[in-house]
């Protein structure tokens, strides 16, 4: 195959259906290209009414940076000049419709609008269906998604992958296949919602895989065919080589390399938050499940929250998340460090009286996201599911609380009650647990832990209720750090933090309310858990589904020791804490 064949059709412009013409054949030696003989004509796409869609070659290897033939990015025959054959097999953009979460080629009438990069919207992607003659946004459209991905599952698509950049870059495409991302391996092995090995996740369980184990644990009925929907509704969320590299910008003058066939060596920190086609990707775990996330703003919610210091700094993803040489393509360190840029601040902190203290339990604040998920019959994609995510339950906690890890060390956390209905056993035993035992090395621990709760059948119906308080550790948002008596005011060690949120999901109309997170000497705590408002029900569904803690109230509960150290030298602390220089000169804080 050689470099430097025309090019034309782009990862949007080609990935659509349509232009669907009889192309005659062109006299003389050197083959037809069916693909140039009617993109590159502006003219004759202007005629068929796909102006949007006219492309060159120029154009193309100006802003990919990759000499490659149309057919080696898209498929398809550019050898054939009937219509339908050279598009057979063609790779398309795909829009993923709200109901039943399925993905198809469309037919793009309109040009694929982008925004304007810089501080990246939450959509920056839109397609324009036509509706009574006049191009209008498509409201069946959930989102939109790339040719790398399976139309029936939404997952990775590999041999398509192998096909098209696999054939310049198998090295990479290889490495992807094998690394976590490009497996899904983490989320793999959450297999049922009694897990003793890995227990229940915010994110659910891998429904397809586990089918027959979840469905026997399940009290309603629970079918494949629902078992496929919440698999594709998670699988959104999976990247392929075009969610990392793909960067399509508008045009811009006088510079050649921005267009709908931008891609970057380097993925930016937008495509890890989605690449403007909403919160998915890493924008789902860090803004919304631990609720401190990079880019904060529109992203969080609720939203308006601040971004992380390294945002405003310019700093990126893969600045701290080492994905360096040696670790194969796509296998980025989960645990980063700090000392590449702040290596003074570390080794000082060592030596310091809070050197048990990991960086982001002083300089993490107000954690967002959910402050309450509960899975329970519902209705997803248009269609009835036992295992619906009633997660709308967005609210700011002002400090987050501080655990020990299995390090020793204290890291923060967001404790959240949650519930998983219509259970039958389960083989967790109440208590703290962490998913990631401390027998893998550190770069492969995650930190998140979970206090399972136990089985209830306080509510009317969905029972057995299974209970436990989500924790996963808080990452991003560095700011400023917290204050000395956020953590040292309470004598006895004990944390206490005022929640209130506003419930805006499946079920009901919108409403707000509150609890109170408690961690001290007897154990961790959701405490008051209550409605500040009337509930009122949505027709179709159970207060006990989206809300069980209803019935439940103060069931959220774990035994232990969660006390913050009691103070040595009150008189010293004092002294210090109205002195940040005397702090760092004794050694109480790093440097």
């Amino acid at each position: 195959m050689a470099f430097g064949r025309p090019l034309v059709a782009s990862c949007v412009a080609v990935m659509v259906t349509g232009i669907l013409v009889s192309i005659a054949d062109t006299s003389g030696s050197a083959p037809v290209n069916s693909c140039l003989a009617c993109h590159a004509d502006g003219k004759k796409m202007a005629g068929l009414g796909y102006p949007h869609l006219t492309v060159t070659q120029a154009e193309v290897e100006k802003q990919a940076g990759m000499p490659a033939s149309c057919h080696d990015c898209h498929l398809g025959d550019p050898t054939r000049t009937d219509r339908e054959k050279a598009h057979m097999g063609m790779g398309r953009l795909l829009v993923v419709r709200k109901k039943g979460i399925l993905a198809e080629p469309v037919e793009r009438r309109y040009p694929l609008e982008v925004a304007v990069r810089g501080t990246p919207p939450l959509v920056s992607l839109t397609y324009y269906a036509e509706k009574d003659g006049k191009k209008a946004v498509d409201p069946t459209v959930r989102m939109i998604t790339y040719q790398d991905k399976e139309r029936d599952t939404l997952t990775q698509d590999f041999p398509v992958m192998e096909k098209t950049c696999g054939s310049c870059h198998p090295g990479e495409v290889a490495g992807f296949r094998q690394s976590a991302m490009g497996n899904n391996a983490r989320h793999r092995l959450y297999r049922s919602w009694d897990d003793p090995e890995r227990g229940p996740h915010n994110c659910g369980v891998w429904f397809s895989e586990n089918y027959e184990r979840i469905a026997a644990g399940t009290v309603v009925p629970f079918d494949r065919t629902t078992s496929a929907l919440d698999q594709r509704s998670c699988n959104t969320c999976h990247a392929g080589c075009l969610d990392c590299h793909y960067a399509p910008a508008p045009p811009e003058a006088g510079n050649p390399k921005k267009g709908m066939h931008s891609f970057v060596r380097t993925p930016p920190p937008q495509n890890c938050y989605g690449g403007g086609r909403g919160t998915i990707c890493h924008a789902g775990p860090e803004e919304r499940r631990r609720g401190a996330g990079y880019f904060g703003g529109q992203y969080s919610f609720p939203e308006g929250t601040e971004p992380d210091r390294h945002r405003l700094n310019n700093v990126g993803c893969l600045d701290c998340h080492d994905s360096g040489k040696g670790k194969g393509h796509a296998m980025i360190a989960r645990r980063a460090t700090c000392t590449k840029c702040h290596a003074e601040a570390v080794s000082s902190h060592a030596q310091s009286a809070h050197k048990t203290l990991s960086c982001e339990a002083c300089h993490i604040r107000n954690v967002g996201g959910y402050q309450g998920t509960f899975w329970g019959p519902g209705k997803l994609g248009g269609a009835a599911t036992p295992y619906n995510k009633f997660n709308d339950y967005y609210g700011v906690m002002r400090e987050p609380i501080l655990i020990r890890d299995q390090d020793g060390r204290w890291i923060p956390v967001k404790p959240f009650p949650m519930a998983v209905m219509n259970q039958k056993s389960s083989r967790l035993t109440p208590g703290l647990h962490w998913r990631y035992p401390d027998s893998l090395p550190g770069l492969e621990r995650t930190g998140d832990a979970y206090g399972y709760v136990g089985l209830f059948d306080t509510p009317p119906e969905n029972n057995k209720a299974l209970l436990w308080l989500h924790m996963d550790k808080v990452s991003h948002k560095y700011g400023k750090s917290r204050s000395c008596d956020s953590c040292h005011a309470p004598p006895d060690g004990e944390q206490r933090q005022d929640v209130s949120w506003e419930y805006g999901g499946d079920g009901a109309l919108p409403f707000r309310g509150k609890h109170t997170v408690v961690a001290n000497g007897q154990g961790l705590f959701i405490r008051g858990i209550r409605s500040t408002e009337e509930i009122e029900v949505e027709e179709g569904y159970r207060l006990s589904s989206f809300a069980p803690w209803v019935y439940l109230r103060d069931a959220w509960k774990i035994a232990g020791d969660f006390s913050l150290p009691r103070l040595r030298n009150r008189t010293r602390y004092d002294a210090a804490q109205g002195d940040p220089a005397l702090a760092r000169k004794v050694g109480l804080v790093h440097r």
